[in-house]
């Protein structure tokens, strides 16, 4: 029996891409770039917090900081930034750095179990700030999505302080985040750090530099 090999046709712009190099090229300096962009945001996180008292988070900063990198987030490439990276089957501790090809760098405050009940009235208590700055609340069962759909965030701002906080209750996790232009990266990490810094702050972290800067 004869089988029919499978014909598969690209367009005249795809072959021309193929056939570039250059552009996976471009693309590993670019990868590269983040990385550095992402070990500078690192060095700098865990100075920061050796200066700081850290309240009770204590525990959730023991794990070093950790950088992964995928190819395969809604078909794009994508950094993370993970620290503090407290994780186990029911509890999450984490503020994640996010870069998303194609699409935005976003800052993450990720709690499960005992630490959202630890620090959930801390997060109500800061809706004021978080409507002000233009911050988002996740507001799907699924914790493990990044993106910012409105399936997936809503910002702080289109909820009441009491529908804020019951958003807040609705899951067994809790997500606030913020997303920067990735034309911004030339000066993103000083928005990210401050990020980072105001996340921890509301969970109760006491910086040495209230401005950080």
């Amino acid at each position: 029996m004869i089988v029919e090999e499978a014909k598969i046709q690209f367009s005249p712009a795809e072959i021309e891409l193929m056939c570039d190099a250059g552009v996976l090229l471009t693309k590993n300096r670019i990868l590269f770039g983040i990385r550095r962009l992402l070990e500078v945001l690192e060095a700098r996180q865990q100075q920061e917090a050796y200066l700081a008292d850290p309240g009770d988070l204590g525990p959730a900063l023991r794990p070093m900081p950790k950088i992964s990198k995928g190819e395969n987030y809604l078909g794009l490439p994508y950094l993370v930034l993970d620290f503090p990276r407290q994780f186990d089957s029911r509890n999450i501790f984490a503020v994640r750095t996010m870069f998303w090809w194609g699409n935005a760098f976003s800052s993450t405050l990720h709690l499960a179990g005992d630490y959202k009940d630890d620090h959930l009235e801390a997060i109500v208590a800061a809706y004021p700030q978080l409507k002000k700055r233009g911050y988002f609340i996740g507001i799907s069962e699924d914790p493990w999505q990044h993106h910012f759909g409105e399936e997936n965030y809503r910002p702080v701002f289109e909820f009441t302080e009491d529908e804020f906080a019951e958003q807040c209750t609705m899951y067994d996790h809790l997500k606030i985040a913020t997303e920067f232009p990735l034309r911004d990266v030339h000066f993103v990490g000083e928005d990210l750090m401050a990020s980072w810094r105001f996340l921890l702050g509301i969970c109760g972290m006491e910086f040495r530099d209230p401005e950080g800067f």
